[in-house]
C-alpha cells in the first residue's frame, strides 16, 4: 500500500511541476495584447497612415509576423509545444466559444469600420478588443493550469 501512496504522490508532484511551467509571463501578456491590436489596427494604419502621419509600411505582415514570434517563443519556453497534447485540455472546449467571440468579433468590428472608414471609431475599439483578446488568452491559460492540477 506504501508503494501506492508513493506512486500517488509522484503523479500529483509532477501534475504540480508542469501546472508551475502554464502560466502568462508578464513580457507575454504585454507582447500578445500589443501585437493582437497591432494586427487589429493594421489595416486602419495601412489605408490611412498618412491622416496619422505614419509612414507607408506594409502593417498588416509585420504584425502577423510578431504574432507568430510571440507564441512560438511562449510555446516553447512553456512547454506546450507540442500542439496535439494542448488540444485535449477541457478549458480549450469550455472557453471556445468566448474566446472565437471576443477574438472573432473585435477583428471583425475592427477591420468592418476600416471597411466602412470610419477609422477615429475603429482605433479605440481595437484598443479594448487587444485587450479584451488578452485577458481571454489569460482566462484560457488559467483554465488550462486547472485542468492539469485536476488531472484532467
Amino acid at each position: 500500500m506504501d508503494e501506492h501512496k508513493r506512486a500517488l504522490d509522484e503523479v500529483e508532484r509532477q501534475r504540480v511541476a508542469m501546472a508551475a511551467r502554464i502560466h502568462l509571463p508578464l513580457w507575454f501578456r504585454c507582447a500578445f495584447c500589443v501585437v493582437w491590436t497591432g494586427l487589429l489596427l493594421a489595416p486602419v494604419l495601412t489605408s490611412h497612415h498618412d491622416r496619422f502621419g505614419l509612414p507607408a509600411f506594409p502593417y498588416v505582415p509585420a504584425f502577423a509576423l510578431l504574432l507568430v514570434v510571440v507564441l512560438m517563443s511562449y510555446r516553447r519556453r512553456s512547454g506546450l509545444n507540442v500542439a496535439v497534447r494542448s488540444r485535449a485540455y477541457p478549458a480549450l472546449r469550455r472557453h471556445a466559444v468566448g474566446t472565437a467571440a471576443v477574438m472573432g468579433g473585435g477583428a471583425l468590428v475592427t477591420w468592418g469600420l476600416t471597411v466602412l472608414d470610419l477609422p477615429l471609431q475603429a482605433l479605440p475599439v481595437g484598443l479594448v478588443a487587444g485587450g479584451l483578446a488578452t485577458a481571454q488568452v489569460w482566462r484560457v491559460n488559467t483554465g488550462i493550469r486547472d485542468d492539469v492540477l485536476a488531472g484532467r
